[in-house]
């Protein structure tokens, strides 16, 4: 699969307002669709919201996904996968004292249960499940869970491993019952929706009054979207129809109808998406060697960015809201 058509998206998806070109020249990370990509900028400052401009129309858009990670095969070379995965722990443990020592680990122990180690047990729906580790990962800890996906294969294999009941479709489109759940996360998954403000609604909807909603999404005003430019991962182009800012995302949950006391950015796991954004820009095959020297490099960045935050707060790799549904 090598090539998608597209259509022009002139005016912003959110409110309707003219937009400035904000970055160009985006290429598929992946390297299997042909073709650049452009985004927009909302010049209305109640919005702010980037949006892919042109972007394929949505009966093209699975061709994006034909090689995403929800459908390919594990490495087919066994033995350099486990030696990188043994130089990530290797790289780890050297960083470990200072992630310990300047909070790095806190935030990424926090992250990892999505900020609800401490909330009450209660019902979860995950919107945009994916392979379903983090369902798993709460189910273990007694939350009764759900998933959602558009991805119908996704699905069906979380179903499968889990147990964990799923739901093919967008969330407008599952019917689900209203008052339904005390939590739905959304994990990098708002950028990938064609209309974001309904599918807010719809856990408006279905969300118990005071229910929590959290979303987590990159930063288009990020260290490293300003670093790398055109090839920043976070772009993500085709596949990210929308990016956000902590306050242009903030501005969209509220319009939705949520309360948001918290907006903010934070670092933990940037690691990746430097290493890949850098090895981006190099535009060729890495010898083993310079991988494991952008491994170091990229936790190093990683570290910085968590440090700057002090003096540059949202400029994290990714936006963090927590919002709640106003009780009756």
């Amino acid at each position: 699969m090598d090539s998608i058509s597209s259509e022009p998206r002139p005016l912003c998806d959110l409110c309707g307002s003219q937009g400035e070109l904000a970055q160009n020249g985006v290429t598929d990370p992946d390297g299997n669709l042909a073709g650049s990509w452009s985004f927009q900028r909302c010049t209305n400052p109640d919005c702010g919201v980037y949006w892919l401009d042109p972007a394929p129309p949505p009966d093209e858009l699975w061709k994006a996904y034909a090689t995403y990670h929800t459908h390919t095969r594990k490495s087919s070379n066994p033995l350099a996968q486990s030696t990188l995965s043994l130089a990530h722990r290797f790289i780890k443990l050297w960083f470990l004292p200072l992630w310990l020592l300047t909070g790095l680990q806190r935030e990424a122990k926090i992250l990892r249960y999505m900020t609800l180690a401490h909330e009450p047990i209660g019902k979860l729906l995950d919107v945009g499940c994916g392979g379903g580790r983090f369902l798993n990962r709460m189910q273990k800890r007694g939350w009764k869970v759900e998933g959602s996906d558009f991805d119908e294969q996704a699905a069906r294999k979380v179903t499968h491993k889990y147990a964990i009941k799923t739901h093919v479709g967008d969330l407008s489109h599952c019917k689900l019952p209203a008052d339904n759940f005390d939590v739905i996360t959304m994990s990098q998954t708002i950028e990938h929706l064609y209309i974001p403000n309904t599918t807010l609604h719809e856990c408006l909807r279905i969300l118990k009054p005071g229910g929590l909603l959290i979303l987590t999404t990159p930063n288009a005003e990020s260290m490293g979207a300003n670093e790398f430019g055109s090839f920043w991962r976070g772009w993500e182009a085709p596949r990210h129809l929308h990016l956000f800012t902590v306050n242009s995302l903030k501005r969209l949950v509220q319009r939705a109808g949520f309360e948001v006391p918290e907006a903010l950015t934070y670092s933990a796991g940037s690691a990746v998406v430097y290493r890949v954004s850098r090895a981006n820009l190099l535009s060729r095959k890495l010898t083993w060697l310079e991988e494991f020297g952008f491994l170091v490099w990229s936790y190093r960045k990683e570290l910085q960015e968590f440090r700057a935050q002090d003096r540059r707060p949202h400029t994290g790799q990714n936006v963090l809201i927590r919002a709640y549904k106003p009780k009756l």
